[in-house]
């Protein structure tokens, strides 16, 4: 598990990252720089007193305010001291959101010291907490939130390089418990989860010229991104376990689970969004009312990806969608609710979906658009679908699928369709055998069977023992054939 000492190792790597000597920071040098940036973002750090000691200072009531707003955040007490290492430390006592509305979020640590070092792009800042907990309680009438979120054996750094502002945190143990109660909507529930070993990496990308303060409204932040502005993060954890509690009358219900380790990354850039995320098992166990036991599943390999171009309008871009569950099991508890006879194949569930292809599209133009009203300066356009895969298994049938297909944009500017060009190769195994299946359940009757056989005898070719494979083609004009029939 990663956890790193900041005060210790950040002024190291500050100079190992810039290449150049750095000079001891002092304590007035580095409440001068936090003063400064902060009315660079639109607030006012005051204190209520300054005391000046031999290499430290130490703040009294500080309080954070915007501009024209009422303060956000105050602290008891900030000590900033000079270490022997050319860095300096924080060491803050109680942090508190303040908020106008009704309710309040308190910040509590133990042994939270913050760093302040040297960096090529000003100064880095770094921390090290054996805990952190933030607390929020918002009561507005009947409705309540009450929540605590504990991180132990926390650590972290930031550091302002010339071109990128970089992250690090990592955590031993993410601890959270919430209690919610909405009358109107029917909630009434109470939460609590536990995440071992979380780790987060990320940067931001800077563009020459950008100032991240500026940002403020929508067509400035669009420059920013076609300038080269753009981020990158990826989040790891490992097993987390947890329970749900449903107190609604309506609908009471307990719920256990638990997850294996997971990964999350995510990158946005004027190129492309890149999103993907995956656990590598889970468990869940439901406790639904009038039962008399729980059900449960289990699965394994929990996937998924999305992907889509930016600012693509001259140029095609790619874009992507991909949908992972790998062997999801039931209980024979759960098996009992929804197939008591025991008519279907209660083997597990299986899903694999990757589809892709490119597009013209300007994401940033459609967002300025919807800003101001005014149209679009282009028109998206699908230009091309490839199915990788397609693939299910579930109650005893497979289904599969692959395909390609291209499109003509030449009706999207007068609101027409996209028109596809292209083949998809299909087949099932298993259907018939479902369909009885169905039948005997109640859950379909005879002419609705009758009804599915004539579909799937029309668009499939037998192709071995309850086997159905059908080659659908789309051509020119929107005409559309299966296995050489036209149908449209």
């Amino acid at each position: 598990m990663f956890r790193t000492n900041v005060l210790m190792t950040a002024p190291v790597m500050a100079l190992l990252m810039c290449g150049t000597a750095q000079a001891a920071l002092t304590a007035d040098q580095v409440w001068a720089d936090l003063q400064a940036a902060a009315v660079e973002g639109g607030m006012k750090i005051t204190v209520a007193t300054e005391v000046a000691g031999d290499g430290e200072l130490t703040l009294n009531g500080v309080t954070i305010t915007p501009d024209g707003k009422p303060a956000i955040a105050t602290i008891s007490e900030v000590s900033i001291v000079e270490q022997d290492d050319g860095s300096v430390a924080f060491f803050p006592g109680e942090i508190r959101l303040e908020n106008t509305g009704p309710g309040k979020v308190t910040i509590t640590h133990d042994e939270l010291s913050v760093s302040a070092f040297e960096d090529a792009g000003g100064l880095g800042y770094g921390f090290d907490a054996e805990s952190l907990t933030v607390a929020v309680n918002i009561v507005e009438g009947a409705n309540l939130f009450d929540g605590t979120f504990d991180l132990i054996a926390a650590g972290g750094r930031y550091t302002r390089g010339t071109d990128a502002l970089a992250l690090e945190m990592s955590a031993d143990q993410l601890v959270y418990n919430i209690t919610q109660k909405d009358p109107a909507l029917g909630i009434d529930s109470a939460q609590v989860s536990d995440t071992a070993d979380l780790a987060l990496t990320g940067a931001l990308t800077l563009p020459e010229g950008i100032n991240l303060m500026s940002l403020q409204d929508t067509p400035a932040f669009i420059a920013a991104v076609r300038a080269g502005l753009g981020i990158s993060l990826e989040a790891t954890q490992g097993v987390s376990t947890g329970d749900l509690v449903e107190n609604n009358p309506m609908m009471p219900m307990s719920v256990a689970f638990s997850a294996a380790p997971g990964t999350t990354s995510v990158t946005a850039n004027a190129d492309v969004v890149d999103i993907s995320t995956s656990v590598e098992g889970f468990d869940v166990t439901l406790r639904p009312p009038m039962m008399p036991m729980p059900v449960s599943a289990t699965g394994g390999t929990l996937g998924l990806g999305l992907s889509m171009p930016v600012a693509a309008a001259a140029q095609a871009g790619d874009y992507g969608l991909q949908l992972t569950v790998e062997n999801l099991v039931l209980d024979d508890a759960a098996w009992g609710m929804i197939d008591a006879g025991n008519v279907l194949e209660h083997g597990p569930l299986d899903v694999a979906l990757d589809l892709g292809g490119t597009a013209k599209v300007d994401v940033l133009d459609l967002m300025l658009a919807g800003e101001t009203g005014v149209p679009p300066a282009t028109t998206p356009e699908l230009l091309t679908l490839d199915i990788r895969t397609l693939a299910v298994q579930a109650l005893g049938a497979v289904a599969n699928a692959t395909g390609a297909f291209t499109f003509d944009n030449a009706m999207v500017a007068m609101g027409g369709p996209p028109m596809p060009l292209g083949t998809a190769d299909v087949r099932l195994e298993g259907g018939n055998k479902l369909i009885d299946g169905l039948i005997a359940m109640g859950v379909m009757t005879q002419e609705d069977a009758m009804g599915a056989r004539m579909m799937m005898a029309m668009f499939g070719q037998p192709a071995g023992d309850d086997v159905l494979t059908s080659k659908i083609e789309a051509r020119a004009g929107g005409s559309i054939f299966v296995n050489g029939q036209q149908i449209q």
